[in-house]
């Protein structure tokens, strides 16, 4: 991994000891949602004028997290977001809100949501998603010292496990659950890394997560954790979302994406972020 990972995880660390408040980036409950809707000489409408409002959870290394002021939000998905305003010339601002209800507010609290966001059916049902940008695989995440080995997500069977409330993975395992594909016992948390402290106190057997994120955790910390399964059997995509109601959004947005490909900005962002120049 890069030299930058390092600092990166000096940033994590730093976040998971001291207070994530959310200041400059605003709240959900801070961020006044009545104003009204401004629309753009694009077509697409906006909360503010001037300004794409984004919904985050900053706290999701390494795609959102503050930086060592505590107040910066850096990552991956930052930087996109960046770069994004910057294309469409428009300020940017991050509402730093929790994962579980981060779809709730879209469009009255923030203009998109662009959080290590799943592209999936259920969530294509409450809006447009943005083109993939990124793909992502479920991973299981033991102790470095376990014996435990998995062939698939449905050898977290017998073991409790941690995993973020409001994610991708919540879902798959309260449905393995629920279809007695296992007997596990579940600890859902608010945060990523309350997962992987648990883990490391031995409060759960194993963590499930995205792929991306257990690596990261991983490139500074190869002494406590490893990973035992990724789920490459069953791709997930990463989408930036967006209302039903503001498809000239959706299409601005989607002309950049394309353009960002095509000009390589991925695979800088996938070096920097990750240590490698793989893309979706």
């Amino acid at each position: 991994m890069k030299k930058l990972l390092t600092i990166v995880m000096a940033a994590v660390l730093l976040f998971g000891l001291v207070s994530c408040a959310n200041k400059d980036a605003g709240t959900d409950a801070d961020k006044d949602s009545g104003d009204t809707s401004k629309t753009d000489e694009a077509g697409y409408t906006l909360l503010n004028d001037g300004v794409l409002t984004i919904g985050s959870e900053i706290g999701y290394p390494p795609y959102e997290m503050y930086a060592e002021d505590n107040v910066t939000p850096i990552g991956y998905d930052i930087d996109l977001a960046n770069e994004l305003g910057r294309r469409l010339g428009l300020d940017i601002n991050f509402i730093n809100t929790s994962f579980d209800i981060i779809a709730e507010n879209l469009g009255a609290n923030y203009d998109v949501i662009i959080s290590g966001y799943t592209i999936n059916e259920k969530r294509l049902e409450q809006m447009l998603f943005s083109d993939p940008y990124i793909d992502n695989y479920q991973a299981i995440v033991v102790r470095a010292d376990s014996d435990w080995t998995a062939d698939s997500l449905t050898d977290i069977d017998g073991h409790s496990i941690a995993f973020q409330k409001g994610t991708t993975t919540d879902e798959i395992v309260d449905d393995l659950i629920a279809t007695g594909s296992v007997k596990c016992t579940p600890s859902p948390n608010e945060k990523i890394l309350t997962c992987f402290q648990q883990l490391s106190n031995g409060e759960v057997d194993m963590v499930v997560c995205d792929s991306t994120v257990a690596d990261v955790h991983l490139a500074s910390n190869s002494d406590a954790y490893k990973v035992i399964y990724v789920d490459q059997t069953s791709p997930e995509q990463f989408g930036i979302g967006i209302p039903k109601s503001n498809p000239e959004l959706q299409k601005a947005i989607n002309e950049i994406l394309a353009d960002l490909k095509e000009e390589g900005f991925f695979d800088e962002l996938n070096a920097t972020w990750f240590g490698s120049n793989s893309e979706d």
